[in-house]
């Protein structure tokens, strides 16, 4: 009866944000959408006038398949207790301390002026959160004037003040993007989702999908594809980018093979040491059993590969903008063991 509830629940949410988002085509082609699981906008990103929808990983099948992990989701949902049992088994970005009722605690011996004179740059954010929200890297420009998220400059008591509102936050180091990935953008974190799946019949690790991220404009400083940033295939084989494409805001499906802002091609560029990143996170994840599903966002820096974060019911549409997910009958088969297609 629960999961029944739920399931209904599920289709009543994909028809309320779609009658919410107001997708530009007509209404019956969105009841016939929502009776098949998808949201109005996946008719343009997967080119359903071309391609049979039942190839692909609905929003439906993504929404009843956040469960998987449980009863470990927390290790991903919450970002204290990512960075404190993730960072055993991969590297992580370093936490400083934590902000509670406005309250700054340290998990060292530095309080939040020193940490902010020591730092040219630090990352606040909400301790339960994804899609870029409530995100906010702090730049040092001089020694009383800060910048949040390259937008707004405040100084350094303005700044305090500004975090003295906060709740539930955690302060870290800020990654700086290595060589390769600040080459597609120097303005935005660029990172890689890479989609791991535990095989039910090995019960070892396999990387499902891979997609580099890269930002625009209109979601800098972060590279989210719902903010309009590029979503580029990565050749699971060689590590070879394609072309790309971006969240739909119309019935125009789009793909570059350059950065519509700077004009740098990044078609055909290869991530490096790709075979090095690919072994390095199965190694990692092989350590965690528990989490049988789980969307990495990994950013490439000068000092290695860095886990930003884990989402245990990764969105699909990053990643099927270029492909289907059920016509690979290893990820099909996953899904079919869990109950989830």
């Amino acid at each position: 009866m629960k999961n029944k509830y739920y399931k209904i629940r599920t289709y009543i949410n994909i028809i309320r944000k779609d009658l919410k988002d107001k997708f530009p085509i007509s209404f019956f082609k969105k009841i016939q959408l929502w009776r098949k699981g998808f949201l109005a906008e996946k008719h343009t990103l997967y080119q359903f006038d071309k391609n049979d929808h039942k190839n692909y990983f609905s929003d439906y099948h993504a929404s009843i398949s956040r469960n998987i992990n449980e009863p470990f989701n927390d290790l991903l949902t919450n970002k204290l207790v990512f960075s404190e049992v993730i960072g055993k088994v991969l590297k992580v970005p370093q936490t400083y301390g934590w902000i509670f009722n406005g309250i700054y605690y340290n998990k060292d011996e530095s309080n939040i002026e020193n940490l902010l004179s020591k730092n040219k740059e630090i990352v606040i954010k909400a301790v339960n959160g994804g899609g870029g929200k409530d995100v906010f890297i702090i730049k040092k420009e001089s020694n009383n004037n800060y910048v949040i998220n390259n937008i707004k400059r405040l100084q350094k008591e303005e700044l305090l003040q500004f975090m003295s509102t906060l709740n539930n936050f955690i302060v870290t180091e800020f990654i700086k993007p290595g060589f390769f990935s600040e080459s597609l953008n120097k303005d935005t974190v660029n990172t890689m989702r890479i989609i791991t799946l535990m095989d039910p019949k090995t019960n070892k690790p396999f990387i499902a999908r891979a997609v580099q991220r890269i930002g625009v404009k209109t979601s800098a400083p972060m590279d989210n594809f719902t903010k309009g940033g590029l979503s580029a295939p990565i050749d699971l084989e060689t590590g070879i980018l394609g072309d790309a494409t971006s969240h739909p805001l119309n019935s125009s499906h789009t793909r570059y093979s350059s950065h519509p802002d700077t004009g740098f091609k990044f078609e055909g560029k290869v991530i490096p040491k790709w075979n090095d990143i690919k072994s390095e996170i199965l190694n990692g994840v092989g350590k965690l059993p528990m989490l049988k599903c789980v969307g990495w966002d990994f950013l490439l820096s000068d000092k290695g590969l860095v886990a930003i974060e884990g989402n245990h019911h990764p969105d699909p549409d990053v990643l099927q903008g270029h492909e289907p997910l059920l016509t690979d009958e290893r990820i099909k088969a996953f899904y079919k063991f869990h109950k989830i297609i």
